[in-house]
């Protein structure tokens, strides 16, 4: 086995691109002090046909060539020059100097913090690391703090952790990829978004609905994926630490060395650590698991400046927490203490080399290889969790155009080896699923108006068979790209790893009962099944001369086929059985952003979700979600931008909460929870030290110190059949101050 994986490891992989870099092109007058947009400014990268133009407003949008970084700026009355382009991912602002030649261009990075996509079929948008500097973001599962489409909600109230909800469902139902690749997913699915630091983030796209056929079978709601610091463009040195009123203490240090002209090396650091034990409400829990991780990642990227590029690397995480109890509510020498002990062990290695065809333009192939190895091992009071998953992936794809690079092709195939043991309570759980796949896309654009993405995928799984996955993504744009319409929709299939998925369970006292469909499948149960289809509107427009825009998306996602996870039939019950009858999720939501004056952006939205399931009592709305929830964000920056202001106001509507009657009436809890807000904010200092970058931030997490009260069920007997830590719907401890600050090198 080892063998085979360095051989495969050994094999030459080319990843295409499918980011787009973004700008905008201004005159500037001889004083410097007025500007003027430039439309029809030709842009290009050299030696390839990939170009744009700007349009009235200056802007433009063109793809990221794999084979330069040299972007070529032609103008009426200017001389052509080229800029070199280290970072793909930020906004250019391009400035030429009215009236002489073009000696010099200068290039300043421009961003809000996130950008929408206006080109791309697919509706994307881009967290950026100006997003990730508005809240402290110490991990993954903290970066949508202040994105709307993103719901961010404790599991239970006695683990600490986080998840997330896209779309009206649980985070399990997106695809949530590290650059391109599937990583969180399997035994990572509880735990697995804490596994990320946020200093490691270069940015997050966010795509709702069904994605592309290239990355896969599983999104349902919508693709999460996480760009890592990359050792070619990152900081020399980037060093963060942040100390909050729970004495979390975390520290982040990255580093990147160019050894030559062809070769970087990146080296990633995290450790952070939770000593303090704390129970704000008087329950007899620990708010917050005690604990430590220790998370390192080594990169390596290559670039012959021929065509030839590679990455690899290897990653290794430690996370050990504990928490339940730590003393007594009730003085007793016969009953243990409730306590809970979560361990995850992780490694990983990866590789991923490309290969582009310099004299055809637009053709590139590309290979996708890594392989994983996760085990937990958990106790929660008198339960036991033990889990040990081992996959190995494959992704090949070729890229090539029809004619012009107006249409475009992707071909390829996959394959994908999950081999997970698994064992809870009395159950036993093994399984070795392998699937190995094909793919064909094409894309059409027909100028900057009408873009097509239209995917079919064929898959052969072991225990499930032949399977099709269709998708389809169009966009059409009225003259000058300011209004955008686009509509989408595809199938997706995952396996229901139910207990992975289902630990917030874990902590309480219910029976877990599995009603079997078919005894040769995962669990016993089919694989869960659905269509996603949808429909995003875009305007963009001026307000007081600043820009702005609206955003209104529409998405339904039908079941047919689910794992239902029944907690409403037996209190003292879990229940997993395949659907009988109908399962979806509505979801609509309005967002309007805007530059009210220089420096001061104001974000709002507001969602309607309506998700509701067939249980065997019939159809319900799913518990613990908001069908109302609304956000508004403002940030400011000074005018040197030595001052960064950032708050976040949250609403959220109340949630139908599990059926808790047949509890004694001390256990019971009411029907629905009350809405309420949540407030964030942070203030960042920014300034020179030593001509490194040096910021200090201070900032508030839940500032109006709002409490769920009584959020575990029987915390005073938590042996009994009536103890439940997962009932929870609004934050289980109260306001949390922290400070931090950030040291970076270019």
């Amino acid at each position: 086995m080892k063998k085979l994986l360095l051989a495969l490891f050994g094999i030459v992989l080319v990843v295409p691109s499918f980011a787009q870099v973004k700008g905008r092109v201004v005159e500037i007058s001889q004083n410097k002090k007025d500007t003027a947009a430039l439309p029809g400014v030709t842009i290009f990268w050299l030696n390839t046909t990939i170009g744009s133009i700007t349009d009235e407003n200056g802007l433009f949008s063109i793809p990221v060539s794999n084979g330069t970084n040299r972007l070529i700026i032609t103008a009426v009355g200017y001389k052509s020059d080229t800029l070199v382009i280290k970072d793909t991912t930020k906004f250019l602002s391009i400035r030429l100097k009215g009236g002489v030649a073009l000696n010099e261009v200068e290039v300043v990075y421009e961003t809000s913090g996130t950008e929408l996509s206006y080109m791309n079929a697919i509706k994307t948008e881009t967290l950026n690391e100006r997003s990730l500097m508005k809240a402290a973001c110490c991990n993954l599962s903290e970066s949508f703090e202040t994105n709307p489409s993103i719901d961010v909600n404790f599991s239970d109230a006695v683990t600490g952790t986080k998840q997330i909800q896209m779309l009206g469902l649980s985070g399990q139902y997106a695809q949530i990829t590290k650059e391109n690749m599937p990583y969180i997913r399997g035994l990572a699915n509880g735990y697995g978004l804490s596994f990320v630091p946020g200093t490691w983030i270069q940015s997050i796209q966010l795509s709702k609905g069904a994605g592309s056929v290239i990355n896969g079978y599983e999104s349902l709601t919508g693709q999460i994926n996480t760009e890592l610091q990359n050792p070619e463009t990152s900081d020399k040195l980037n060093f963060n630490t942040y100390l909050n009123q729970n004495a979390r203490n975390e520290y982040n240090l990255n580093l990147k060395h160019r050894l030559n002209e062809r070769l970087s090396i990146g080296l990633l650091t995290h450790a952070n650590f939770n000593p303090l034990i704390q129970d704000m409400n008087h329950d007899g829990f620990a708010d917050i698991p005690i604990g430590k991780q220790y998370n390192i990642m080594n990169k390596y990227a290559f670039n012959s400046g021929k065509g030839f590029e590679a990455q690899f690397g290897g990653s290794y995480l430690e996370d050990n927490r504990r928490g339940g109890q730590f003393t007594r509510t009730v003085k007793t020498d016969t009953i243990p203490l409730y306590q809970l002990q979560i361990n995850n062990k992780k490694w990983e290695l990866y590789s991923k080399t490309g290969f582009v065809f310099r004299k055809k333009p637009g053709t590139s192939m590309g290979l996708q290889l890594s392989y994983l190895n996760h085990e937990q091992n958990n106790y929660y009071g008198l339960n036991s969790y033990y889990g040990l998953q081992k996959t190995f992936y494959a992704n090949y794809i070729f890229q090539g155009i029809i004619k012009t690079t107006d249409n475009t092709y992707k071909l390829g195939a996959s394959f994908m080896n999950d081999q997970v043991d698994e064992t809870f309570k009395l159950f036993r759980f093994k399984r070795d699923e392998r699937v190995g796949g094909a793919f064909a896309e094409f894309a059409h654009n027909q100028g900057e108006q009408f873009n097509v993405v239209a995917g079919l995928r064929a898959d052969y799984h072991n225990y499930y068979g032949l399977f099709f996955t269709p998708r389809l993504h169009l966009r059409y744009a009225l003259k000058g790209s300011k209004t955008v319409f686009r509509i989408s929709g595809g199938r997706a299939l995952k396996t229901a790893n139910i207990l992975a998925e289902n630990t917030s369970l874990m902590a309480s006292s219910r029976d877990w009962m599995i009603t079997p469909s078919n005894l040769s499948m995962p669990y016993g149960l089919k694989p869960e099944t659905g269509w996603n289809y949808g429909c995003n509107f875009t305007q963009k427009l001026k307000l007081n001369y600043k820009d702005a825009y609206v955003t209104v998306d529409v998405y339904r996602t039908d079941f047919t086929q689910q794992v239902v996870v029944d907690v409403d039939a037996n209190s003292q019950q879990v229940l997993f059985y395949n659907l009988k009858g109908p399962s979806f999720s509505n979801t609509a939501q309005l967002e309007f952003g805007w530059e009210i004056r220089k420096r001061l952006h104001i974000k709002t939205a507001y969602r309607y979700v309506d998700t509701k399931v067939n249980y065997n009592s019939g159809l319900l709305q799913k518990a613990l979600v908001s069908k109302h929830r609304a956000f508004i964000n403002i940030s400011y920056e000074t005018k040197k931008k030595h001052w960064l202001f950032d708050a976040t106001l949250q609403y959220n509507g109340k949630k139908r909460l599990p059926q808790t009657n047949t509890n004694p009436s001390e256990y019971q809890r009411l029907a629905y929870s009350p809405d309420f807000y949540n407030v964030l904010a942070q203030v960042t200092y920014v300034t020179k030290l030593n001509k490194a970058d040096f910021n200090i931030y201070v900032g508030v997490e839940n500032a109006l110190d709002y409490k769920q009260t009584n959020p575990i069920v029987s915390s005073d007997a938590p042996f009994s059949k009536y103890f439940d830590a997962s009932m929870v719907w609004g934050p289980i401890y109260g306001r949390m101050m922290y400070i931090g600050l950030r040291y970076k090198i270019k």
